[in-house]
């Protein structure tokens, strides 16, 4: 075991950009409903990881829950070939430990959990460990001294949560739960704002933006299909009338795109490129033109750029 583990993002600046794993689980049900993704063949998912690391996206997301273990698993095969592991930051997140009762939680159970994750990702040490959208109790001092063990003993980086809601957010927030936190961030929702994640900056705590295409909702096929749209993956799952107001707003924002010569992903990409206080934002990638997309807004000269951040301040 590595004691000695001393990986930290202190004072390491990442790409503001990080790979958002979840569609690489594939499909899946929950609770009897699609909870997955439509993707293509294994061993094209791991090659598009490969070509994000050589692209130079060096912060990948993850979690128990994608596809059952198999997003970990596809990132743990992609990262061991790259050669890079140390250049880059390993996210993942607890989703299994929801399943015990807070009294059945002790170093054993925390560690059989965590041990799966090291498993599938081929790592003795995951740089950042999060909860992944725990029930409230589970933010308790007993869980938090078994995360403090797991970093003690080399076996995590750091610690923290990735919570539901906006009111489970800044409960975490205010508790100081390890120093990472994760949560929605795009340019259709802005409440981690400037003074929020001020805050967060000055107590030490980093935090990751998800979501960035809200859902995966700020897209030109769900501008073209509408509300109505069929996507035959989780986002069938989301109400019909957050599906109508989000339409509507990407039908205001899509002109603003055009301007740009953006698509409206790489507008709402450039958006999260501009969050100057977040560690990263997180883009779900699929397929080969998602990292396109994101290899283009990142060399957008400043003048578009700021062109973005005038129209994000007028919506």
């Amino acid at each position: 075991m590595n004691s000695d583990y001393t990986k930290s993002s202190d004072n390491v600046r990442y790409g503001k950009i990080g790979f958002g794993c979840w569609q690489l689980g594939g499909e899946q049900t929950f609770n009897g409903m699609p909870n997955g993704w439509r993707v293509g063949p294994e061993a094209q998912r791991i090659k598009l990881i490969e070509d994000a690391i050589t692209s130079g996206i060096d912060v990948f997301d993850t979690a128990q829950a994608y596809g059952d273990g198999t997003s970990e698993a596809l990132l743990g095969t992609a990262v061991s070939r790259s050669g890079q592991r140390d250049d880059l930051l390993i996210v993942t997140k607890l989703s299994y430990l929801n399943t015990f009762a807070p009294d059945e939680i002790n170093w054993p159970t925390f560690l059989s959990c965590l041990d799966d994750s090291r498993r599938r990702l081929q790592m003795d040490a995951i740089d950042v460990v999060l909860l992944h959208g725990p029930p409230p109790a589970l933010l308790s001092d007993n869980i938090r001294s078994l995360f403090e063990k797991a970093r003690e003993e080399g076996y995590i980086g750091s610690y923290g949560v990735s919570p539901r809601s906006w009111e489970e957010l800044q409960h975490a927030a205010d508790i100081g739960f390890g120093s990472y936190l994760q949560w929605n961030y795009s340019a259709l929702e802005r409440r981690c704002d400037e003074p929020f994640l001020s805050r967060l900056h000055q107590r030490g705590l980093k935090f990751i933006g998800r979501s960035t295409l809200f859902r995966g909702l700020i897209t030109e096929t769900f501008f073209r299909e509408g509300p109505a749209c069929c996507f035959y993956d989780a986002r069938d799952q989301l109400p019909q009338v957050l599906l109508t107001e989000i339409h509507e707003k990407i039908s205001a924002l899509r002109p603003v795109a055009q301007a740009l010569d953006l698509t409206l992903s790489e507008f709402a990409i450039g958006a999260a490129l501009l969050n100057e206080l977040s560690l990263c934002s997180l883009v779900g990638i699929s397929k080969p033109d998602h990292l396109t997309s994101i290899i283009k807004v990142r060399n957008l000269p400043q003048v578009k750029l700021e062109e973005i951040q005038s129209a994000l301040e007028a919506l």
